[in-house]
């Protein structure tokens, strides 16, 4: 599914909600939204659809990381919300799926007015965050050591 395009321009991965909670948290198609839990948060468009079941949300994981804030990210990087440790003792793996959260409708404009350099940032809708975005200024780096 496509991404959703937000009132700030910017493209969103979506997130599968049912009617029913959609409806119960005032969620409509094409709202963004916080999925949080403990661990941090990320913002998606939201996809409302009988295609996912009531009581789940579904994002694709492996975007890319466009962070807010620590812990807020606004490309849909699903890692901030995964849990941290490996699936057991004895297996390396992550777990990147089937995780506890919420969700909830965002305020765009709020967050921009808490958040302005990280709603400056150049971006390209079909790569995300251009370099320079990246970039750290020499000025700002002139005597340390990496």
């Amino acid at each position: 599914m496509c991404k959703v395009q937000g009132p700030d321009g910017y493209l969103y991965e979506p997130v599968w909600i049912n009617p029913q909670d959609a409806t119960a948290r005032g969620i409509r198609d094409g709202d963004i939204v916080k999925i949080y839990n403990e661990r941090g948060a990320i913002l998606g468009g939201a996809r409302v659809t009988e295609r996912i079941i009531p009581g789940a949300v579904s994002q694709d994981h492996g975007a890319r990381h466009d962070p807010i804030a620590p812990e807020l990210d606004r490309g849909g990087s699903n890692n901030i919300i995964s849990p941290r440790g490996l699936v057991s003792r004895n297996c390396l793996g992550v777990v990147t799926s089937g995780f506890l959260v919420e969700i909830e409708r965002v305020d765009l404009a709020e967050l921009r007015d808490n958040y302005p350099e990280a709603f400056k940032r150049e971006y390209n809708p079909a790569s995300g965050l251009l370099f320079n975005a990246w970039v750290i200024d020499d000025e700002v780096t002139e005597g340390k050591k990496w």
